[in-house]
């Protein structure tokens, strides 16, 4: 290890890359938090209090210019990972969502849920 990162009151659960700039890390867990992490740096870039329950995965567009997460609370949320504002709130599992992609090519986010259903937003 070259180097630890502290900010999560709890367990982290997820870890993605920013795919374009290659420098920011974005981990989420167990505290609903999302932290964005500047590599170069060392340190934190953003705190974001993003869900009521834990984070169960993160997920970046191919252009780097949004991000999503979903979590237990049953909602996924659509960032702007210029600003990390919130643009999109989506609810429509019963319960607990379990993991969430983007498919760019096609302007689409799909996501999964422990009601056994998959979802298909556009």
């Amino acid at each position: 290890s070259i180097h630890h990162f502290l900010g999560h009151a709890k367990r982290v659960l997820n870890a993605e890359f920013h795919p374009v700039n290659g420098f920011q890390l974005t981990t989420a867990g167990d505290d609903g938090t999302i932290r964005v992490w500047d590599l170069r740096r060392r340190k934190q870039a953003a705190s974001i209090p993003a869900h009521s329950n834990l984070v169960t995965k993160l997920c970046y567009d191919t252009t780097g210019e949004y991000m999503v997460s979903s979590s237990f609370d049953g909602t996924v949320k659509l960032w702007n990972a210029r600003n990390w504002k919130m643009l999109n709130s989506l609810q429509g599992h019963d319960g607990k969502v379990s993991g969430v992609d983007i498919v760019s090519s096609q302007n689409t986010i799909v996501t999964c849920g422990f009601d056994k259903t998959l979802k298909v937003w556009r």
